[in-house]
């Protein structure tokens, strides 16, 4: 038994450290569904999209909006717990602790260890508990300098994140849709308007790759504005960049490039997800030509070089169906409002949406 405790003890606190250290330290692009911090939070989200569900729209986006803060407590406190836990086993296992005898006495014991409380009425008297309590102690002590640490650049990136969010306006007090944010930058039938919004727009989106990638907990970091996601914000910027590869002059230029690194995000955000529902809806609504077709013909009648339309079609089609099944994924796991509107106006969105 006291073997068995041992290793169970051993693989408690080896995996938590390495969860710390990937989640924590490295920089990777790609992460296990089977980390720790990874199954932490699909838990703690799949428990709390339901009751987010039975809230009004308000109180839905409160508690969504403060679920992400306080999962970092979560997690540090699942972190903490098994570490006490992972180390009170091998106490138990090991012995040389003069008053603990029971498995509880060892877990309260590497508690006081963890946390250098150092109250003294269990003392380790033997050499590898007195090392393995420097250890412990080393470890609690790096736990809270690592968060600590995490924080600052967490928000960091969030806010950069979300200062983007803020210029995404087409100049009216309704949902803004792809197409009424390109008509909003162009003048006279002009996309060469467009080009450096979009450079911008691709800039930013290499940042949330780089950052998500690094703090994936950003991805449940709503905006502070009603009405408002980032990955709505996504989708509507990269949908008007979209639009630009029906329009002669727009081939490989900036919105082209910018839709490109959008699908790239999306890949990484959906690495493990089934897609396979999405797809088959998307294609059948593919089908139907007649509001591609209107689409079409009002952006040629407001002055756009348009290509033929059957190339238009297929080129846009073939483009968006890299990243659609992905963008209406995330909008449903996320719970994220479907619409996107200015941050002026953003308080009547609830409304907007309950009206539409």
């Amino acid at each position: 038994m006291a073997v068995l405790a041992f290793v169970l003890g051993i693989v408690i606190v080896v995996s938590v450290l390495a969860d710390m250290v990937n989640t924590l330290v490295t920089t990777t692009t790609g992460s296990s569904r089977y980390w720790l911090t990874v199954r932490v939070y699909q838990i703690s989200w799949k428990l709390m999209r339901p009751v987010g569900r039975r809230l009004s729209d308000a109180g839905r986006e409160r508690l969504f909006a403060t679920f992400a803060p306080v999962s970092i407590l979560l997690l540090l406190a699942v972190w903490v717990a098994q570490q006490i836990i992972g180390f009170g086993l091998i106490w138990w296992a090991v012995g040389g602790i003069d008053g603990a005898t029971s498995v509880f006495d060892s877990v309260y014991f590497s508690g006081v260890v963890y946390f250098t409380l150092g109250f003294g009425e269990l003392v380790p008297v033997d050499a590898v508990p007195r090392v393995g309590a420097l250890i412990e102690a080393l470890c609690g002590v790096l736990t809270t300098a690592l968060v600590i640490g995490y924080l600052p650049a967490l928000y960091s990136a969030y806010s950069e994140r979300e200062r983007k969010l803020l210029m995404l306006d087409d100049g009216t007090e309704d949902r803004i849709t792809p197409q009424s944010l390109l008509l909003s930058r162009t003048r006279g039938g002009d996309i060469s308007q467009m080009f450096a919004f979009f450079a911008g727009w691709e800039e930013w989106i290499v940042g949330v790759i780089e950052t998500h990638s690094t703090f994936p907990m950003l991805v449940l970091f709503r905006s502070k504005d009603p009405g408002q996601h980032w990955v709505t914000a996504l989708g509507v910027v990269t949908d008007a960049a979209l639009l630009c590869q029906m329009m002669r002059g727009a081939e490989d230029r900036e919105p082209y490039w910018m839709v490109r690194r959008s699908i790239r995000l999306f890949e990484q955000l959906t690495r493990h997800a089934d897609l396979t529902n999405y797809r088959n809806q998307l294609d059948a609504g593919y089908q139907d030509s007649e509001l591609f077709r209107d689409l079409y013909d009002d952006l040629a009648a407001r002055g756009f070089e348009m290509l033929p339309y059957e190339e238009a079609r297929e080129v846009t089609i073939e483009l968006r169906r890299k990243y659609d099944a992905a963008l209406e994924h995330l909008i449903d796991a996320l719970e994220a409002p479907r619409g996107f509107w200015g941050h002026s106006i953003g308080h009547r969105a609830g409304q907007r949406e309950s009206e539409g």
